[in-house]
């Protein structure tokens, strides 16, 4: 708070739910994603959209990682990668995976509030740490897609 007293930081201990999710974003900037699985992800990504907020995604499977920066209107969203079935098994983490995903997603919301750089927009970054390299895949957005597809967007 010294260096920077007009920075306010609130921590929230609450659980994202259907119920709560539009009071806890409703004055967000950007969202990043830090979640542990799949529905609160899609969750937070329809959410997103619908308040017009750019969220940063971030995922991880052990000694995996995927990043993926969504502006909604711009870009394709999280359903429209991940679609069918979600998988609700436990996933391995090792620690280190995290904290390298966790600063490609900073690095990502810095760009983004600054205006420098390229995002990943339409670019899925996957990390793999065992062989230690980075692979982009390109992402298209889905017109059928049921978080940002034609049918769900507001005339």
């Amino acid at each position: 708070m010294r260096l920077n007293p007009d920075v306010k930081i609130e921590a929230i201990g609450d659980t994202l739910t259907e119920a709560n999710i539009d009071h806890l974003v409703s004055d967000c900037n950007l969202i990043v994603d830090a979640m542990d699985n799949l529905p609160t992800r899609y969750l937070l990504n329809k959410a997103a959209i619908e308040k017009n907020i750019p969220f940063f995604h971030g995922a991880i499977y052990g000694f995996e990682g995927r990043a993926m920066t969504i502006v909604p209107g711009k870009s394709a969203c999280l359903r429209c990668v991940y679609r069918g079935v979600i998988p609700e098994k436990k996933f391995p983490v090792i620690g280190v995976t995290p904290a390298v995903i966790a600063c490609i997603q900073a690095t990502e919301a810095v760009k983004y509030l600054v205006g420098v750089g390229e995002l990943l927009i339409n670019k899925l970054l996957v990390y793999e740490g065992l062989s230690m390299q980075f692979t982009e895949l390109r992402v298209k957005k889905d017109p059928h897609c049921e978080h940002c597809g034609q049918a769900t967007r507001k005339e």
